[in-house]
């Protein structure tokens, strides 16, 4: 006799984000509260017109780690993205994808947990904007976190993280106000 069927895994879907003015396919068990220490951001944030090229991506990581109070900032590689994967390429100038570490307290916590975080800069400067995409990957030995009915959840990888950024469509440019 057969043993009860494992769980099956979500699979991958197109979600709307910002009221379905964007799209993205986002991993298997994302839903819109941290459950764990792994995260994804996306953000529409003001055009940083004063930095170019790899200077944006380094800009925007830094802004990122002084907004988390991060006690060590360290990039580790910064690449340009190629437009044509990106369902954005109409719309994208340049695109970055960075990859380093911080070290970060949670909040009411005293030790600082040094966290991998993968972000992609997306420059639509049509629409004065920086489109900035954060995945933070916890150590892999770090589920201490998941809540009990979380703990089936496979961590989401680096490819997840590619599939967010290549698939994200713009729907709605009216997000971005009056042009």
């Amino acid at each position: 006799m057969p043993g009860p069927s494992p769980k099956r895994m979500e699979p991958t879907r197109d979600y709307p984000l910002f009221g379905g003015a964007f799209s993205a396919t986002l991993p298997p068990g994302a839903i819109d509260v941290s459950v764990t220490d792994q995260s994804l951001i996306v953000e529409l944030l003001e055009l940083q017109a004063h930095v170019q090229g790899e200077e944006a991506a380094r800009y925007h990581f830094e802004d990122v780690g002084g907004v988390q109070e991060a006690r060590a900032v360290q990039v580790e590689t910064v690449q340009p993205l190629s437009l044509e994967n990106l369902a954005l390429r109409d719309y994208c100038q340049e695109a970055w994808v960075l990859s380093g570490k911080q070290q970060v307290a949670k909040e009411n916590q005293q030790v600082a947990k040094d966290v991998t975080v993968h972000q992609a800069l997306l420059r639509l400067p049509q629409y004065e904007t920086d489109l900035l995409l954060t995945f933070n990957q916890p150590p892999p030995d770090n589920r201490s976190s998941l809540s009990p009915e979380n703990l089936s959840l496979l961590p989401w990888s680096l490819g997840n993280f590619e599939q967010l950024v290549t698939s994200l469509t713009l729907h709605d440019p009216d997000i971005f106000g009056p042009q």
